[in-house]
Order: C-alpha cells, then structure tokens, then sequence
C-alpha cells in the first residue's frame, strides 16, 4: 500500500509542533530527526534486502523527504 508520510499521525504531530516553535529551534529538531533517519535507514539497509526490508526503505525515505521539505519551508 501506498506510504504517504504526510498522512501519518507521527510525521503530522511533529509538523504540528515545529510549526509552534521559533524557527532556529525546530531547524535544530529536523537536523537531529534528519539524522535519526538516516542512521536508522542505514541499519535497515545493511539488513538483507526482501520485499519488506524495502517498504521500510521507502517509507523511511518518505519520511526524510518530509523532513527535509518542512526544513525548506522553514528557510523560506
């Protein structure tokens, strides 16, 4: 099935509240979130490649790309 990120509870909680926040600080949470995925993405990528290693690949990339999307927003 299809993984939008942007339609996931936890990707829209936190837009919710680095919307709320001074931009320097939530800039700083979306580095470190950024980050997290990638070292999380890595791991998964290093596992044996199946069809469900890679959903977990693509929606893991689903949610940088939200990440780094709500990070242009915010350098706009």
């Amino acid at each position: 099935e299809p993984c939008d990120a942007a339609s996931i509870p936890m990707t829209q909680e936190l837009e919710n509240t680095v919307r709320r926040m001074d931009p320097d600080t939530a800039t700083q949470i979306l580095i470190a979130v950024r980050g997290t995925l990638v070292a999380l993405r890595g791991d998964v990528a290093s596992l044996t490649l199946t069809p469900e290693t890679r959903e977990v690949l693509r929606r893991i990339d689903a949610y940088i790309g939200h990440v780094d999307a709500e990070r242009a927003r915010l350098a706009a």
